[in-house]
């Protein structure tokens, strides 16, 4: 069981990381690692913030924003 905790925590301070880098809030995305874990990681990945602060769609073959 402690596996498990040291588990999601450590995707949770890895989340926060990524969202540092990526210019996003670090806060907000590791204490919504804490509950929502895997789902957060994949937000993270699959979307990028834009100019106006909205989360945008990228293709993660090419690693560019999608066109829509």
């Amino acid at each position: 069981m402690d596996a498990y905790f040291l588990g999601w925590g450590s995707l949770a301070l890895i989340n926060a990381a990524l969202a540092g880098i990526d210019g996003r809030g670090p806060l907000k995305y590791f204490l919504g690692s804490l509950f929502l874990g895997p789902f957060v990681t994949i937000i993270l990945a699959a979307t990028r913030e834009g100019d106006d602060g909205r989360l945008k769609q990228v293709d993660l073959w090419r690693g560019k924003s999608a066109k829509r």
